[in-house]
């Protein structure tokens, strides 16, 4: 899947349903089977007999909530708690101690450790459901906060029409790399290009059709460029990339070849096949750049230079010879 594709995609698609699991950690069977029965219609029940085997399954599954003895062979339920509190993927999971000791010294400690409630036996169904019920509807209202987190993320750094990087995301991104490249000595280089005659074929042919040529554009150099290649619709019709780890003659080349791609693509309308085309300046970063306007700037001038000398090229800054 394109990296474009898959960011509208994510941007886009609506928020999945699922079945929330409940793992139940317990060396007693029959607590088990009665904790199941009670919680079958609240979720996916998971089980495991010991502390070892519960940490496992937590490991391994995630669930939504546990439910955790604390009176165990080998790894009581405190160890395993903090066993999970001290893994990235299981430290927010919520525990539920099960005790048949309700002191308040057992209860001080677990909720210290990170418990979020407890349940005693002998088991009361009422008061066992109404905790599960309280802990998943918390658990369901925390993953939707995080799934709508993560599109805001993706649509403050996303361009809508494309699903490309924006200019935001990929300023950021250079300014990250600059002091990258600059700590380690490393090559970095940066491509500015636009689409030929743009506002021709929106004129011509409509907006509608001037889009389907920027996702063309979009799509084509997807296809083109490397993995750590970070392209971006700069705005409008204009588009930049950034290419790590790439010295000026590597860029000059990948330019190149994304040009001449470019220029082999056509799209169908009720009534015509288009063509287009895109101009580009390639500019490598140099020790007098201290901003990322500075090295943008001489892209910015070498794809003027290219308009200049009959668009459909690739004009490289500091260099004579055209991609």
């Amino acid at each position: 899947m394109l990296r474009f594709e898959r960011n509208k995609r994510e941007l886009y698609m609506p928020v999945k349903e699922y079945q929330q699991t409940i793992l139940i950690i317990d060396d007693a069977k029959e607590n088990i089977v009665v904790l199941s029965r009670l919680l079958k219609s609240h979720g996916n029940i998971i089980f495991a007999q010991n502390g070892e085997e519960g940490l496992l399954s937590a490991m391994q599954s995630i669930p939504d909530l546990i439910l955790l003895d604390i009176s165990m062979p080998g790894l009581d339920g405190f160890e395993v708690l903090m066993h999970l509190k001290q893994s990235p993927s299981t430290a927010d999971l919520p525990v539920i101690f099960i005790t048949g000791i309700p002191d308040s010294d057992t209860e001080e400690k677990g909720l210290t450790l990170g418990a979020v409630d407890y349940i005693t036996k002998p088991f009361s169904s009422a008061v066992v459901k109404a905790r599960v019920r309280h802990q998943l509807k918390l658990q369901r209202l925390t993953r939707a906060l995080k799934e709508a987190n993560t599109r805001l993320t993706l649509l403050a750094m996303t361009d809508p029409l494309t699903g490309a990087h924006n200019r935001r995301y990929f300023i950021d991104m250079l300014k990250n790399e600059m002091s990258r490249a600059r700590r380690y000595h490393h090559p970095m280089s940066l491509m500015v290009l636009d689409i030929d005659r743009f506002k021709a074929i929106n004129d011509s042919f409509g907006h509608d059709v001037g889009d389907q040529v920027i996702i063309e554009v979009v799509k084509t150099s997807s296809e083109v460029l490397r993995k750590n290649d970070v392209f971006s619709r700069f705005g409008g019709e204009e588009f930049t990339i950034l290419m790590p780890e790439t010295t000026l003659e590597e860029a000059a080349q990948i330019a190149g070849r994304l040009c001449e791609k470019v220029s082999e693509t056509q799209i169908t309308t009720n009534d015509h096949q288009i063509n287009f085309t895109i101009s580009g300046g390639v500019a490598q970063l140099e020790d007098g750049d201290q901003t990322p306007e500075a090295i943008l700037k001489r892209a910015d001038i070498a794809l003027y230079q290219a308009k200049q000398q009959g668009r459909n090229r690739i004009v490289v800054a500091g260099m004579n010879n055209n991609g």
